[in-house]
Parts: C-alpha cells; structure tokens; sequence
C-alpha cells in the first residue's frame, strides 16, 4: 500500500466537505512529493506532507504511509498507532497488519489475551475488507437487484418463472439485510475511538485517578489499552488480560 493505491480513495473521499480545507489537486501534489521524499529515505520530511494531508483527508493507506515514517524515524508507539487505524479502516490489509506485528515486536510490555469465543483474524479480514465502505456499496447492490427482481414478480404472469422470481427476491432481501448489518457495524467499528495506544515511554496504572494512590502495574510505550471512562483528565483502562486501572493524563492517544 502506498502512494498510489492511495489515490483512487481521495478520489473517493471528494465528495466531503473536507475539500474545502484541500483540494484534491493540492492533496495529489502533496502526496507526490510525500512518496519522493519516502523514496529519498528522507522520512521526517515525508512524515510532514503525509500529515499536512491527514489534516484534512483520511484513508488507510495515508495511515499506513504515516506508519512506516515513524517506523523508519524510530518512533515505534506513533507507528503502532497509525498502523491501527490505518486496520481500523482497512482489517483485510495484509501489508498493514505484517508491518504491526513487526512494530509490536519492540514493544515491552507481552498481555496475553483472555481465553475466549472468536471467529478469528480470516473472518476479522473478510468482514472488514479493504476499505470502511465495502459493505455499504454491497448493500446498494442487493437492495437494487431486490427492486428488479420484485418488478420482474410483478410483471410475471403466474407460473413456474413468476415462483422461481419470488424465491430469488426472498433470498436477495436476506442478503439486503445482512449486507446492510453489517454496513452498519463496520461503520460504528470506524467511529470507535475506544481503543488507545500509550505513547509515554513508561506509564504506572493506579488504583484510583490520582497521583498517589495504589500502584497496581506499569506499562510501556506501544501497548494497547481499552479506554471505559475518564475522571478529571485520567483514563480507566483495561488490558486483553483483563486488568484494569487509572491512567493518567496525557500517557496515551485514541486510535
């Protein structure tokens, strides 16, 4: 995933009303010289464009590129970062999901997840696809051909082609459903800020939300948190181990 493959999802994207922050033509250019840059190994340059777009525009192959500057300048949490919500856009890109797990292998801190049902990562890629939209355009799809097939019922004469019509359009209107389910969980998926990534080089969790109180674990740059609630600038948060504690201010950003 890189510049290029990047374009055609601005391209998507130019409807928003974003546009009138950057244009499509400014954002391409930008882009370009991003991808340059990239090429040139000059990264902290490239990072600079690649954010000045992301001001704007989002995508996951922008994420992803961002993610591999800060790889490349060292900065391992912020590429961790990135590189999630460049998946959170996009689970079925592979490239994104190799270059975190090659990130999480320099983080310190090793939670194990708690033992539980899941349908796993293949049915995590395959529902999510490559983009946030791909359930929505599929959706679109069923619910046209569900109108055509309903006309064709209507039209039919009674018959064996007028029965074998209508058992079509009930199966198209139970994928219309399940297309349009899930269309809407991915994008409630892609509105979840629930999820952090710690960006202090080491961060003590407490019992309560104030400095003093019980230390309960410390935990590193890199690691992924579960944020519940906040209180007075803290963060409760909990681990895929299931341990929970007070963050402070400031220690972590949302993915």
């Amino acid at each position: 995933m890189n510049t290029r493959s990047l374009l055609p999802i601005l391209l998507i994207m130019g409807t928003t009303a974003h546009m009138l922050a950057m244009d499509r033509t400014t954002a391409d250019s930008l882009l370009a010289r991003a991808q340059d840059a990239y090429t040139k190994a000059e990264y902290a340059e490239a990072l600079a464009l690649y954010d000045s777009v992301a001001t704007t525009w989002d995508a996951a192959a922008l994420r992803f590129n961002i993610g591999n500057c800060h790889f490349k300048l060292g900065d391992v949490p912020r590429a961790i970062l990135n590189y999630e919500r460049a998946l959170r856009l996009a689970p079925g890109a592979d490239d994104v999901r190799a270059n975190l797990d090659l990130a999480r292998q320099q983080v310190v801190d090793r939670v194990n997840e708690l033992p539980g049902f899941s349908l796993g990562a293949t049915w995590g890629r395959w529902r999510g696809g490559r983009d946030p939209d791909i359930w929505a355009r599929r959706a679109l799809w069923c619910c046209l051909v569900l109108f055509a097939l309903l006309a064709m019922a209507v039209a039919l004469p009674r018959g064996v082609w007028k029965r074998a019509v209508q058992v079509c359009a009930a199966l198209m209107l139970i994928a219309t459903i399940a297309t349009t389910s899930l269309s809407i969980a991915r994008a409630a998926e892609v509105r979840d800020r629930s999820e952090a990534i710690i960006l202090a080089p080491k961060v003590d969790i407490r019992g309560e939300p104030r400095e003093g109180a019980t230390l309960l674990f410390t935990l590193h740059k890199g690691t992924k948190v579960n944020v519940l609630q906040q209180s007075g600038g803290w963060s409760e948060v909990r681990l895929p181990n299931g341990h929970m504690g007070w963050m402070p201010p400031g220690a972590a950003e949302r993915i």
